[in-house]
């Protein structure tokens, strides 16, 4: 006895669905706020720049030029990140990642509105997972 197609055809697609929801999936990973840059290879800041560390990572900000730089200070797999928060009437957040590696600084070049309070806070990630939290500190752009 031969089966209908249009019955094979509904059991693949009920098969298709089941195994979607069986099958575990990756969970979605997002670096802290909503401006995710990847920092550039850079020797690091000369002068001018307020800094928070945490453990392995360094974050700091000069308001002149809007520039954020952060350093990978530990080789644990994790990327060093500069977490910020503009404060203000046009609220801006987001995340300068270091993902060069132990003992190399990174650059983030950003266009601040001028004036603001800025929140600076060091931070760790694991492939865009949050791991922990050093210091931070409010600033002005």
């Amino acid at each position: 006895m031969r089966t209908p197609r249009r019955g094979l055809l509904a059991l693949a697609t009920v098969a298709g669905a089941a195994l979607a929801l069986i099958i575990p999936s990756a969970a979605s990973a997002a670096y802290y706020g909503s401006e995710t840059d990847y920092a550039l290879s850079s020797s690091g800041p000369t002068d001018g720049y307020e800094c928070v560390e945490g453990t392995g990572v360094i974050a700091c900000f000069r308001a002149y030029g809007d520039v954020f730089y952060v350093k990978d200070t530990k080789a644990d797999g994790y990327s060093a990140v500069a977490e910020w928060h503009m404060l203000g009437f046009a609220t801006r957040t987001g995340s300068c990642v270091n993902k060069l590696g132990e003992g190399e600084w990174g650059i983030c070049n950003k266009n601040l509105t001028e004036g603001r309070e800025l929140v600076l806070t060091a931070a760790r990630y694991n492939s865009g997972n949050f791991v922990d939290y050093g210091s931070r500190e409010t600033l002005y752009t």
